[in-house]
């Protein structure tokens, strides 16, 4: 299953020419009540501060993410996500959703139900109910 999803993500990552670090750091930017400093962003997906700084500087030129200097220290890089780069996180996820859309087609119909009796509890959950088809807009 899990092999499936991946072809399909995969594909749209190709299609957007992301990296999976770009990928992973555009999702911290979603998950994010604020915006992050390039220094938090960069130790969030593992990388120096000046390939985290090429990696933003990418995702502005593309639309992804904004950039901007910190108000009280001139010197720090404050970075948040755009609506454009919500939009690339949603096809991903889009991507990933296919593929297990793919995957129950070969269910019987009491996998089928045993499945959603088993999901209906997880999409009780905020988190869960929140990356729910309805909820892309």
């Amino acid at each position: 299953m899990h092999k499936n999803c991946n072809a399909d993500l995969f594909e749209a990552l190709g299609a957007v020419e992301l990296t999976l670090t770009q990928v992973k750091l555009l999702h911290h930017l979603e998950d994010q009540p604020r915006e992050l400093t390039l220094k938090e962003a960069a130790e969030l997906v593992h990388v120096s501060l000046p390939a985290a700084s090429r990696m933003v500087d990418d995702l502005v030129r593309r639309g992804f993410a904004q950039r901007r200097e910190d108000e009280e220290d001139r010197r720090m890089k404050r970075v948040c996500l755009t609506d454009g780069g919500r939009t690339v996180i949603r096809r991903l996820n889009a991507a990933r959703l296919s593929g297990l859309e793919q995957f129950t087609k070969t269910l019987t119909t009491p996998e089928r139900r045993s499945l959603a009796s088993a999901l209906s509890k997880l999409l009780e959950r905020e988190d869960v109910a929140a990356c729910r088809p309805e909820a892309i807009t």
